[in-house]
């Protein structure tokens, strides 16, 4: 369902609600906004206690509104139980949906300890997500470990989930250097994003190689990039080679650098990159 509604959010302090969802408290603030734990409108008939509610930071005209709702639409329409579960888009002067609260946090904020045979499961379910994503027509744009989702203990099903669908680019009206986000995103942005490439398949690819090896070392690739300073950040990309951490196994080097190969060296798929996973996971078994 998308709607559309009216009042704003304070975001000096956590409001009591927005629109018709009642905030029970923060998750987590991202490049383009904050992320909440609300209970959700019984007008959506969801038999789920919690949702996790997406709020733009940046005001949003109707165009925009309607540009992100389309996106976020078309998301919604892959079959894909690899990608968060949308449960509506709204207005309410800033661009807000809801979405499935996955109550393991994420890869950037785990709600527990992740021993690296879990880690690998989850990164396999991104990688699976991506897949079924650009099998769609789809690209997703801004894979990071913040938008690589962790199922809670027994929840069943797959370990996890990709979420957070590069919608920034598409409702901010904004210059190429303000809708790249902060340092930390830029850290999984494919280089030639950077210099207009247009983000695909290969640069998919490329963010799940950063994201994988963000989440087995706990390194950046240029090591870690001036927080809220993007130029910066930027020329240290473009200018710097990205560095393997030595913690890697030769077989988890070998995965990420074919992940940020040049396009044609790349994975072909992101369900190839899946089954490279995978077998890692049973070789370390």
């Amino acid at each position: 369902m998308f709607v559309d509604g009216s009042p704003s959010t304070d975001s000096r302090r956590l409001p009591p609600a927005i629109a018709d969802y009642r905030i029970v408290r923060g998750l987590g603030a991202g490049s383009h906004g904050l992320c909440y734990l609300a209970t959700p409108p019984e007008r959506l008939g969801l038999e789920v206690e919690h949702v996790a509610l997406k709020v733009f930071s940046n005001p949003c005209g109707e165009d925009a509104f309607h540009r992100g709702a389309r996106e976020l639409q078309t998301f919604a329409a892959v079959n894909s139980r690899y990608l968060v579960h949308l449960y509506e888009a709204a207005l309410h002067d800033l661009f807000m949906y809801s979405m499935v609260y996955f109550a393991g946090g994420s890869m950037a904020a785990p709600a527990m300890p992740l021993q690296r045979d879990q880690a690998l499961a989850v990164l396999e379910c991104a990688a699976r997500g991506a897949h079924d994503m650009h099998e769609a027509g789809l690209v997703h744009g801004d894979i990071k470990p913040a938008n690589v989702m962790i199922a809670g203990a027994g929840a069943g099903g797959p370990a996890g989930a990709l979420s957070g669908l590069g919608l920034a680019r598409v409702i901010t009206a904004a210059t190429a250097v303000s809708g790249i986000g902060s340092s930390a995103t830029l850290e999984f942005a494919d280089p030639d994003t950077l210099v207009g490439q247009t983000p695909s398949r290969a640069t998919d690819l490329w963010a799940l190689g950063a994201t994988i090896h963000r989440t087995l070392t706990g390194e950046g690739l240029y090591g870690e990039l001036p927080d809220m300073q993007p130029l910066v950040a930027i020329r240290t990309v473009q200018s710097t080679k990205p560095k393997l951490g030595e913690t890697l196994s030769p077989a988890e080097r070998d995965l990420i650098s074919e992940c940020l190969a040049p396009h044609s060296d790349r994975f072909r798929t992101a369900a190839e990159l899946a089954e490279r996973i995978a077998a890692l996971r049973s070789s370390s078994r």
